[in-house]
Order: C-alpha cells, then structure tokens, then sequence
C-alpha cells in the first residue's frame, strides 16, 4: 500500500520497550499497525533497550533509549515526538527514575520544537510532589494528550492540567491484530488449533503471575500457597495449566520457585518468548486466566475469556472495576484456595453473562481506541504534510 505522506521527516516513539513486557509490546505493535498505512515502518524511529530486535519485531528504525547524543540528532530529523502507551509517568515502580526519563524526553522535544504528543497512557499513581510539578510543568505545553482511562485524566487534573486538554480514550491494545501462533507452541503446550474452550472440569487455566513488592514481603509463603493453589486447580478441576509470563526475563524466577512448590508434576509453561499478537491469539485458546499482568486480563477480555484479577497495582482494579466485573477482583492478600474457588463457583454460575459483558466491553473499547488513533493520525498527517509544503 503506497502511503499517505512522503516526506523524509520520521515520527519517534518513546515507551517502555525492547525489555520482553508483552504489555508494553502490544501497545508499541497495535500502533505500528495503525500508523502504517500512512507512514511506512521505516521512518518510525522507536527508543528501545533492544534495537536489533525492536527492527526485526516491527521493521521500524530503533536506537538505544539510553544514547542522548543519536536521541538528540534523530530527534532533530523527526516531524514528531510520540510519548507512547503504558503506565510511563508514575513513580511506585522501579527505582523513581523512569518518571525522570520520560519527562525528560517530552522536554526535549519541547526544546526542540517538536510537536509532543502523549498517547494511550495511564498516569500514576504519582506519589511526590515534586514529580507532579514536573508533569505539569513538561506537560502543559504537549500538543496532544491521549490518555487510556479517566482516572488518568482525573490525577492530571488534580495535578494542575486543564481536563479540557485532556482526551480520554484506550489502551491501544485493543487494536491489535491477532496472529497465528508458531506451529512449535501447540506441541509444547499441547493445545490444538481449535482448542474447545470449556468451562469447569478439564478447563485450559492461563495463569499469568509476577513479582511485586507484595510477594517480596513474604516471598517463601506466597510461594507456598501459589503452588498449593496450582495443585488445587488440576486435582479439583482437572484443570490442565499453563504459565504465561508476559516478562520472561522477570517473571520466569517466580514462576519456576511455583513449580518447584507443586506437587502435581502436570503443568505446562510458555518458555519461548511470542509476539503479543501471537499471545492475543494464544489466550483464545484458554477457558479461564488468572492473571495479576493488565494486559493479561485485557487480552482475556478481548476474547471474552473469564477470568480473575489479582488486584496488586490500582491500573488491574479500576480497568476490571470500569467493566462492572468487580466480582473478578481478588486482592493479593486474598489468594487462598477457598477464595479461588468461590470466584470459580461464581463465575460457572454468571459466565453467560459475564462473557457478554466482556464482549460488548470490548466493543466499546475498541471504538474508543479507534477515535483515539484517528485522532493520533490526523494530527501526524496535518503536521507532517505541512512539513512536505514547506
């Protein structure tokens, strides 16, 4: 498809990407996806901890995120700055200098005299005061702002940025375009291509779990009573078990300290790392996820599987609490097999309902992000054809 605009000026996105996160990931590829079809791959230029493999993955241009020198210069070429998806600007996670990073791009943009953008982004929770300074003050200038929910509208207001300045739509994500999985993995999780997707006994259980500092205070405990549970699900449901980690790297050590716990031998793991619309397609073929990752339970709600959220970070509550599912909420200090299994029991006696819920929810997700991005491509299409006038 010959594209829209012709220019040599590229667009840069910036993000938590080139780390393994299939979350991330998923956002960064439903926006190529979308963006393609007026501006070719190559003069996307994407921030990455992993160049090569973020140009082999999307077949975009991609520097490492930490050279200011090349981010400057190539900066400098683009008609755009892009400060794309995820949960960027907050400061729980991590060592509070991500918050420091990203800010610091849209002010070099501003610097620049780059149009900025911030895009599908979920804002907070921002613990210190002088990090909501630096938002208002880096973000009060951006050109766009695009956000995936209204709580984040709601803290950008608290912070001091107008709410009229601030649209509201959703996660990119729902955009994405599933794909068809590497024969390899059918065999090594032992599913088939059109797996029945039943409920109750003999189920296909994804689990995908992480590490957070909640685990970290009690790590052997938490442990132990995860493995119970995994044991619990194959002896009382027949259950057949599949780790998914959304973060191999990250999430393979707990997921590993699980397995060791079990004393049923029967589970499966997804050891080769996919692309997130190869996991898209991978969680259609599951009866129940239960999952602490956000986009693990986006992607459940995509495929209108049931599921129950371990509510561990206000992102995973306020998405599950905004579909009206509140039921499938299970706090972290609330993983107990009697717990899991009251959720089942609840979810067996409501799933028509629940699984219309989520269709329709999805629905309605995918129209916001739809708007979202026909927003994000006007914008891109009117700076960068003025840029080829010039």
């Amino acid at each position: 498809m010959a594209k829209e605009i012709s220019n040599l000026k590229s667009i840069m996105i910036s993000g938590y990407y080139g780390f393994g996160n299939c979350g991330d990931e998923a956002i960064l590829m439903a926006m190529i996806q979308q963006l393609s079809d007026i501006v070719a791959e190559e003069r996307i230029t994407v921030l990455s901890q992993n160049p090569k493999k973020t140009r082999l993955l999307y077949g975009v241009d991609s520097i490492f995120r930490l050279n200011p020198f090349l981010i400057c210069w190539k900066m400098k070429k683009s008609g755009i700055f892009i400060s794309g998806g995820g949960g960027l600007l907050q400061d729980t996670t991590g060592k509070g200098l991500s918050i420091i990073y990203y800010l610091s791009l849209i002010l070099l943009a501003r610097l620049l005299r780059i149009p900025g953008i911030i895009y599908g982004q979920g804002i907070g929770p921002i613990r210190r005061q002088i990090n909501r300074k630096l938002i208002r003050f880096s973000l009060s200038k951006a050109n766009l702002i695009i956000v995936r929910d209204k709580q984040s509208q709601m803290l950008l207001e608290e912070i001091g940025i107008s709410k009229e300045l601030v649209l509201v739509y959703a996660d990119s994500s729902f955009l994405l375009k599933g794909e068809k999985l590497p024969d390899n993995i059918y065999k090594e999780l032992q599913l088939e291509e059109s797996q029945p997707k039943v409920f109750h006994d003999n189920m296909v259980i994804g689990l995908a779990l992480r590490n957070c500092k909640e685990i970290e205070q009690d790590y052997n405990e938490k442990i132990i009573q995860l493995a119970k549970i995994a044991d619990h699900l194959i002896t009382k449901y027949k259950a057949r078990l599949i780790f998914l980690p959304f973060q191999i790297n990250n999430d393979m050590a707990l997921i590993n300290d699980i397995i060791k716990n079990m004393e049923n031998a029967s589970v499966h793991c997804l050891e080769q790392e996919i692309n997130p619309a190869q996991m898209l397609t991978l969680f259609s073929k599951l009866s129940l996820i239960i999952g602490m990752r956000f986009h693990a339970i986006l992607f459940a709600t995509m495929n209108s599987n049931p599921f129950i959220a371990i509510d561990y970070d206000p992102k995973v509550k306020n998405y599950v609490s905004s579909l009206g599912l509140s039921e499938l909420l299970l706090n972290i200090d609330q993983l107990t097999i009697k717990n899991i299994d009251n959720k089942i029991k609840y979810i067996n006696d409501n799933q028509e309902n629940i699984k219309s819920v989520l269709y329709t929810s999805t629905k309605q997700y995918q129209d916001k992000a739809d708007t979202g991005i026909v927003k994000l491509k006007s914008f891109i299409r009117e700076r960068l054809l003025n840029l080829e006038r010039k």
